[in-house]
């Protein structure tokens, strides 16, 4: 556990390095503004779409915690009441070569690891797909989804655009074990910035399929979803930002074909936090905004760092 974050963290300080060198770089070359930073302002959307090289390497680190009540609590809980959903702690980390096809294409070969409650030995539960998923993955560290991703960037009626399709092989023990083989996924995000003020608004739509293993009718087959989100920039570094999973939908194997399970809605609060172009920090909760409580209150904390 110690060696994968010190590759995080020698990750981050090269990339530090890195933006120091471009803007070395820049200064030198009198570089005029690029088009994408012309086209994309967003912070978190610029970070996920990665670095302006042609080619860069691209990393990410996810930690999911318990709730808020029971932070260091091996269980994580479903509050959106999904089938999908990861219901332990866990950490997981990506590594991979982008290639920017054009100035507004990208295409990401990535993989990483997994690890399941990472920190704890023993799990109080009486659920009894919980203590399963506990036994049979506890602190094994496994490849974490190998995925190939392509992204465009552009602008629609003033707003922001990004649109991603990616193609993922499920091996992260939580689902693997769970009986999903791959995922196949396509978004698309607006973001509008409202003139003179330090408000955006926008939205995601979103659509998945799975392929399983198991012929399990309680398993996830389709997901579609639309999140709306807004964003408060507070200055350079820090910004405030929202999303709501208004409506979320899933269809599972043992359903009829037009039978639709819409889960609760939720809500994501966090702060961001841009270290550099290319470095986000999102420390964030997810509750349910009609019935909020410590204990059905979760924390998360994600990084999106891209070097070169």
């Amino acid at each position: 556990m110690r060696t994968l974050l010190l590759v995080f963290l020698s990750l981050f300080s090269l990339s530090l390095w890195a933006q120091e060198e471009k803007k070395a770089e820049v200064k030198a070359e009198a570089k005029p503004t690029d088009a994408v930073d012309e086209t994309i302002t967003n912070r978190k959307l610029r970070a996920e779409t990665g670095s302006l090289s042609r080619w860069s390497m691209s990393s990410s680190l996810n930690y999911n915690a318990g709730s808020v009540a029971s932070p260091l609590d091996p269980e994580r809980p479903n509050i959106t009441a999904g089938k999908d959903v990861l219901l332990l702690q866990n950490i997981s980390g990506t590594v991979g070569v982008r290639y920017r096809l054009s100035t507004f294409d990208n295409i990401t070969l990535q993989t990483g690891f997994f690890m399941t409650t990472p920190f704890h030995d023993r799990i109080k539960t009486s659920d009894t797909k919980r203590r399963e998923a506990f036994e049979s993955t506890n602190r094994k560290l496994n490849v974490n989804d190998p995925a190939l991703r392509y992204v465009h960037i552009g602008k629609v009626w003033g707003a922001q655009s990004v649109t991603s399709a990616s193609a993922t092989l499920i091996t992260n023990n939580q689902l693997k074990n769970a009986g999903y083989a791959s995922y196949f996924d396509a978004d698309q995000t607006f973001m509008y910035e409202v003139p003179e003020t330090k408000l955006s608004l926008g939205a995601t739509f979103y659509a998945g399929a799975y392929t399983l293993s198991k012929n399990d009718p309680d398993l996830a087959t389709y997901n579609v979803a639309f999140y709306p989100s807004a964003e408060y920039v507070i200055n350079d570094t820090y910004n405030l930002r929202t999303v709501f999973g208004q409506w979320v939908y899933q269809q599972s194997k043992g359903s009829n074909t037009n039978t639709w399970e819409k889960l609760k809605v939720y809500q994501s609060v966090g702060l961001g936090i841009s270290v550099t172009r290319d470095i986000f920090l999102y420390p964030n909760i997810q509750f349910i905004p009609s019935d909020v409580r410590s204990d059905r209150t979760n924390i998360a904390m994600s990084a999106s760092i891209n070097v070169f």
